[in-house]
């Protein structure tokens, strides 16, 4: 099918706190490419970061990588089940499928997914757009009653998948959650389905009762107690299988490992912003077999399973939406975002 379409306006990150609305052009659609009509794009913590403040050599950037949409066209190769008209979520991150970490399944490292020094484009992502351009496995296709803000949360259901799946798990465990904003209650929805108790530390008490309502079955403060107790009362003395860190810092980094049974994990779904320095007792590692391990992005398998998981509402994001701006109104929504009254702002195209 041939693209009509050669331009498309798009949201650039000139600097810090600057947003500007640019219309570009579409390059030729690639064989085994497709044309997809943007419908909603959720702002991530990630494009967060850089509406805030990064380094100055990350500027100009195209943020926007929660993306759902229509398909418009195909490229005359492209191996997809998607057809013009088909709801869509897009993984849009580069999984190459030829570097070695691709070729050893590990796709969320893909040597490739980093176009910052092609000449004369804007790096980045590009999800805030009204159109873009992706390669075919990149894009899954949705139920076809699916609702596209909703579904522009499937990359961070893809990631958190890995996360919980992380842990050798076994029915009937117990495990922490430490922060309840967006990850950390996607964190408690999916360790539910691994039928598992889920306890949340987290100091805002609106956002513990929010996770109550999602299925935690208990939670603490942990600027005021660690949580020893309540975990000792509910497994017999022994403690968390694991403990996912979904924010808090350091600090919470450190009051999470005390809270693991012997041969716990503690598992690092998020970043650390500023960076800090960690303080480990080795033998506490050594004597009682811990594990201290990171998550990071989604794989093609995780994202097919999240958009699975969407489509068959098995899952429900919406939810979790706090607000919806209509594009090109992204500087707003991006105030909105960093506010910390809000889950995830979604741009409706």
């Amino acid at each position: 099918m041939v693209n009509k379409m050669t331009k498309t306006k798009t949201a650039i990150f000139p600097g810090p706190g600057q947003i500007e609305i640019c219309e570009i052009d579409l390059p030729p659609l690639g064989d085994r490419q497709v044309l997809v009509k943007v419908k909603a794009c959720a702002l991530c913590t990630w494009e967060q970061r850089f509406f805030k403040g990064s380094s100055p050599d990350d500027y100009p950037f195209r943020g926007g990588h929660e993306v759902s949409g229509e398909v418009v066209a195909l490229g005359p190769e492209a191996k997809t089940d998607a057809r013009p008209g088909d709801g869509v979520a897009l993984g849009i991150m580069t999984r190459c499928g030829s570097c070695e970490n691709c070729r050893r399944g590990m796709d969320n490292f893909c040597e490739n997914d980093d176009n910052r020094h092609l000449p004369g484009q804007t790096w980045g992502p590009g999800g805030l757009s009204e159109y873009v351009i992706v390669e075919d496995y990149q894009v899954n296709k949705a139920a076809l009653t699916y609702n596209f803000p909703a579904l522009a949360l499937s990359e961070p259901v893809a990631c958190v998948i890995r996360s919980v799946d992380n842990p050798p798990l076994q029915k009937g465990d117990t495990v922490v959650v430490q922060g309840v904003g967006v990850m950390g209650l996607l964190h408690v929805m999916l360790l539910q389905m691994r039928g598992v108790r889920v306890i949340v530390s987290e100091p805002d008490a609106k956002r513990r009762e929010k996770a109550l309502l999602y299925g935690a079955i208990g939670g603490f403060d942990p600027l005021e107690n660690n949580g020893l107790e309540m975990l000792k009362s509910l497994t017999g003395g022994k403690g968390a299988r694991a403990v996912f860190f979904t924010a808090g810092g350091v600090p919470a980094i450190e009051s999470g490992i005390p809270l693991l049974a012997k041969g716990g994990w503690m598992c690092l779904y998020g970043s650390i912003h500023p960076k800090g320095m960690l303080s480990l007792d080795p033998n506490l590692v050594h004597y009682n077999e811990l594990v201290l391990t990171g998550t990071f992005s989604h794989t093609k398998a995780s994202f097919r399973q999240s958009v699975t998981l969407l489509s068959q509402g098995q899952i429900d994001t919406a939810p979790f939406i706090s607000e919806r701006v209509q594009f090109p109104n992204v500087k707003y929504a991006f105030e909105r975002a960093i506010s910390p009254d809000t889950y995830r702002v979604v741009v409706e195209f």
